[in-house]
């Protein structure tokens, strides 16, 4: 009987555990967010801004017109989808640092066949270009994985690197092979109207890339989460070791999961032309791929905070012109706030376990 009891309440208190935990990664980002934006105030009254009324613009611009809310999901899209690259690859325990030059190659691969399909119906060159950037993705993110799986090379160092590549690989196309007819501008001609992204409201900008990248993150939570093949590499970044030694093949899996990764940023190049810009042009949509890193550390690693953070990074950004335009603030200082988030984020992080042990001897006392 008493048996019955100690698990009966054993089982509780782990409950109350993962409550506390999940509670916990909800309520750090928040805190972080107020905090940061508290620590910016003090910088906008430093430069004798009030911070009322730039976050005024800041926030509440983003809702003056159906185009300027429209822009919070545009700007979100690649986020994202970078956002979600770096996921895959830290759940596994791998740290992709390179969504940026991931999304460069996956852009170049798209923008080649819309040159050469996008006289085709948009039913075969959309999905050609997407596939395009898939595999260009998935190879730039699997070189990487390789390094890292077969030869123990760091992946941090390796994608940073690739990043630089991708890069002026960029530089190198728009300027030599596919650089416009007429030659006057470093750019791409514009990829084959049937290429474009159909956009899903008229008069803005927002394109099905968006829908899109819900999607995947919809489907990143459930490979991650509700597939074995999810649980491996979950089980590899948890206790590599543990993983093994129960038959889990490690280099395998690092390797497969920077392809994906990799995959994903892909994706990120191909809405961002397919969507946008219609053509390549040099240093595009540059930062992209950091700012997904900082959406996967806002957003807990979890396909969902990924999604939420995208949209408030996105906010952030479309009410950052809004400002400027305003009360006069440089736009960089939503950079700053940016990395305020994320430091407290990261801050916060840290200090889970202390606040754990805290509340459960709190709770014990009480009792």
């Amino acid at each position: 009987m008493n048996k019955v009891v100690e698990d009966s309440l054993e089982k509780k208190a782990s409950k109350i555990a993962i409550n506390r935990d999940k509670l916990l990664s909800v309520t750090i980002p928040i805190v972080a967010v107020l905090l940061a934006l508290l620590l910016g105030s003090i910088l906008l009254l430093f430069i004798k801004v009030n911070p009322l009324e730039a976050y005024k613009y800041l926030i509440f611009a983003n809702f003056s017109s159906f185009y300027n809310l429209a822009e919070i999901f545009v700007k979100a899209t690649p986020i994202i989808l970078t956002g979600l690259a770096f996921t895959f690859a830290f759940r596994t325990g791998l740290f992709n640092i390179g969504g940026e030059g991931q999304m460069f190659v996956g852009a170049i691969a798209a923008v080649f066949v819309g040159l050469k399909t996008g006289h085709l119906s948009p039913f075969i060159t959309i999905p050609l270009c997407l596939i395009a950037a898939i595999l260009a993705g998935a190879v730039w993110g699997i070189i990487p994985g390789i390094l890292k799986g077969v030869f123990g090379s760091s992946e941090i160092i390796v994608t940073i690197m690739f990043n630089y590549v991708a890069l002026y690989l960029v530089s190198y196309v728009v300027d030599r092979p596919l650089r416009e007819a007429s030659g006057f501008y470093p750019q791409t001609d514009l990829i084959g109207e049937n290429a474009f992204l159909p956009y899903i409201i008229p008069k803005t900008r927002l394109h099905i890339g968006f829908i899109i990248a819900a999607l995947l993150a919809f489907v990143v939570y459930l490979i991650l989460w509700k597939t074995p093949f999810g649980f491996r590499l979950r089980a590899v970044g948890f206790n590599p070791d543990g993983a093994e030694y129960s038959g889990i093949d490690i280099k395998k899996n690092i390797i497969i999961s920077l392809a994906i990764s990799g995959a994903l940023a892909g994706v990120a190049g191909f809405t961002e032309i397919g969507g946008i810009h219609h053509r390549l042009l040099d240093n595009f949509s540059r930062d992209v791929g950091f700012d997904g890193i900082a959406a996967a550390l806002l957003g807990s690693a979890n396909p969902l905070g990924v999604f939420i953070a995208s949209l408030l990074l996105g906010m952030l950004k479309t009410g950052a012109n809004a400002m400027q335009r305003g009360v006069g603030v440089p736009a960089n200082i939503v950079n700053i706030i940016q990395a305020l988030i994320i430091i407290l984020v990261l801050a916060g992080n840290m200090l889970k376990p202390k606040i754990m042990v805290m509340l459960k001897r709190k709770e014990r006392g009480l009792e």
